[in-house]
């Protein structure tokens, strides 16, 4: 079944096989499509080979960094990421745009032979499908030339390899249609790419989340909630040990929201991964992981307290819903009524039990620990 628009001019069936799951055994085809999809859309026909893999460098960019994504063993594109923010420093959360204006500055000989690497095959191997009649038996050493030749020669590929300009050229049928049907093109291609990372991350939640840069957390519900505790008891800081009182604000900083697994990691603001912590203390562990064995047991303290308080108050009982995703034998109605006891031990065993496992695999993934320097 055809998951592309049919057209009268091309044939979009050969489009689909580009990005065939057989034959995504890298991530560079689903990145150099990207590229290519990204300046069309803008309205360029002709594109430059290094146009196109700093576009990839881009795209890469932010699930690389950010998220620690694994883009396979053999991949690149994670060697040219890490190599142009370890030598320049940009943040991961650079805007695409602002990435692409640096790129195109930058004069680095190392940086620009990585970024050739991929001149090498990159733009030839995604033409395959279109000639795999003809490349079917011949050797890998010959399949450059066969292509370039063929691209060249006909307008039944998607475009044409421009030698030596090192540039490719969309022909005039494919530059329409892709144009025509970008929204749809963009779909299928990030299915396709969110597809291939998960194989390749199998553990790890929320990769279509993880493509871009995300929404705008907003912790005002956590915060309303911590609050409210706060009114019935005094909370100590688990990475401290201070109480979160005013007397403490001037050398820790106000009350912040921390994710205890990093938010980059899990995507979401559920109450049972949210503690209250100083500010200071907040911006030093960052987008870090804690260290179990000093802070597991103090986290689950101030949960089980924060929990048993809000099942306390009738205001409260509405934030209790985030705590069934860790006991799934509750319901929200055994979660809201506060005579139906839930023991520490319980509540406990529960919490370490979804947060043992993201937390390693998110250590796996590559997030560093953080070393508290702020006591």
């Amino acid at each position: 079944m055809s998951i592309l628009p049919a057209d009268q001019k091309v044939d979009s069936r050969l489009l689909e096989k580009v990005l065939d799951y057989e034959y995504l055994s890298a991530s560079y085809k689903l990145f150099w499509f990207s590229g290519i999809l990204k300046e069309v859309v803008r309205g360029n026909q002709k594109i430059t080979f290094r146009r196109i893999v700093c576009r990839m460098i881009a795209s890469a960019w932010y699930p690389l960094l950010q998220y620690h994504l694994d883009f396979g063993y053999s991949d690149k594109l994670h060697h040219v990421v890490t190599l142009i923010h370890n030598k320049y420093g940009m943040s991961s959360d650079i805007k695409e745009n602002d990435l692409l204006g640096i790129l195109d500055k930058i004069k680095d000989s190392e940086i620009e032979k990585a970024i050739r690497d991929f001149y090498k095959f990159v733009p030839y191997r995604l033409l395959s499908p279109f000639y795999s009649d003809v490349l079917s038996g011949k050797k890998d050493k010959e399949k450059n030339k066969i292509i370039l030749d063929l691209s060249q020669n006909s307008d039944k590929a998607l475009y044409k390899i421009l030698l030596p300009e090192e540039a490719i050229l969309l022909n005039d049928d494919w530059f329409e249609y892709i144009f025509k049907n970008q929204s749809i093109v963009l779909g299928w291609m990030n299915y396709k790419l969110i597809y291939y990372l998960q194989k390749k991350n199998p553990n790890v939640p929320a990769i279509p989340f993880k493509l871009s840069a995300p929404y705008q957390r907003n912790l005002t519900l956590a915060k309303k909630f911590w609050s409210n505790v706060a009114e019935q008891q005094v909370i100590s800081d688990v990475y401290t040990n201070k109480p979160l009182i005013r007397d403490n604000f001037l050398k820790y900083g106000e009350i912040s929201i921390d994710h205890f697994i990093p938010w980059s990691f899990v995507l979401h603001d559920e109450l049972w991964n949210l503690i209250p912590t100083f500010k200071n203390v907040n911006s030093s562990k960052s987008n870090k992981l804690p260290n179990l064995d000093s802070y597991i047991e103090s986290f689950c303290d101030v949960q089980y307290l924060a929990f048993s308080i809000a099942r306390s108050k009738r205001e409260t009982k509405k934030f209790l819903e985030d705590y069934l995703s860790i006991n799934r034998k509750l319901d929200l109605n055994d979660l809201i009524n506060a005579k139906k006891e839930i023991t520490k031990a319980e509540f406990e065993d529960s919490l370490k039990s979804t947060i043992l496992p993201l937390y390693q695999i998110a250590f796996n993934q590559g997030y560093e620990l953080w070393h508290n320097n702020v006591i």
